[in-house]
């Protein structure tokens, strides 16, 4: 039997925050379909049942879904908007010394493009198709879904300088491991808006990322971890 590690982030309350150890993205089955049945089942404890999800993709990580993105295009009708990481640099163009630094063999990306699906039962039909490919972000808001993006445009587009960053139709925050580390309570509520709960794929930390404003131990028995003997959270699969 294999299984997940989870990691405890400190985070103070009202937020808790984890990392589940899945692996380097794209996962591959079974570790794949089990990243979806963890995540689905986390997010369906903070839904309750009665409130929505919000699905968004990560284009950095579109080669590893391409196929199941491109088969789909049409029923999802993506819409295009930005990625914003809150605790780093704003969205600009490369410079020449990015340029240099990519001679070197540094990734320097353009820019963190995400794609709002647009198209009915679309969200739901990416998630399950996409899962564990590391382009999904799920959004739990506890308000309707464009009064959170609203939100995060005001938030967001006036640190953007450049002027073709700011026409995109809505913005979104990305967040890793080291962006929630050592944060107060106030910047994660400021990042985050009215959510209930955010979940990203995050490459950058091989790790599903997980804040939420439920409590951490009740949230993991939930979904289905379990917790050994020496305090150590895992999902089992």
């Amino acid at each position: 039997m294999n299984s997940f590690l989870i990691e405890i982030i400190n985070a103070q309350p009202p937020w808790a925050a984890f990392l589940v150890r899945t692996a380097k993205y794209p996962l591959s089955d079974p570790a794949k379909s089990a990243s979806r049945t963890f995540a689905a089942a986390l997010l369906a404890q903070a839904t309750g049942g009665k409130l929505p999800r919000a699905v968004l993709l990560q284009y950095e990580y579109l080669a590893n879904g391409k196929t199941e993105f491109n088969a789909h295009l049409q029923q999802w009708g993506p819409s295009g908007g930005l990625g914003v990481w809150p605790d780093r640099e704003a969205p600009r163009l490369w410079k020449t010394t990015d340029i240099f630094r990519m001679a070197r063999g540094e990734r320097v990306p353009l820019n963190y493009r995400l794609f709002r699906l647009t198209g009915n039962g679309a969200e739901a039909d990416a998630f399950d198709r996409l899962m564990g490919t590391g382009m999904v972000v799920s959004l739990v808001p506890a308000v309707p879904v464009p009064n959170l993006l609203d939100y995060y445009k005001g938030l967001l587009l006036p640190g953007i300088q450049e002027p073709s960053l700011r026409v995109f139709p809505f913005y979104a925050p990305l967040l890793d491991a080291k962006s929630v580390k050592g944060r107060t309570a106030a910047e994660l509520s400021k990042w985050l808006g009215q959510v209930r709960m955010y979940l990203r794929e995050s490459p950058q930390d091989e790790a599903l990322l997980v804040v939420s404003d439920l409590p951490v131990e009740p949230l993991l028995s939930a979904a289905g971890a379990r917790r050994n003997e020496r305090g150590q959270w895992s999902f089992a699969y």
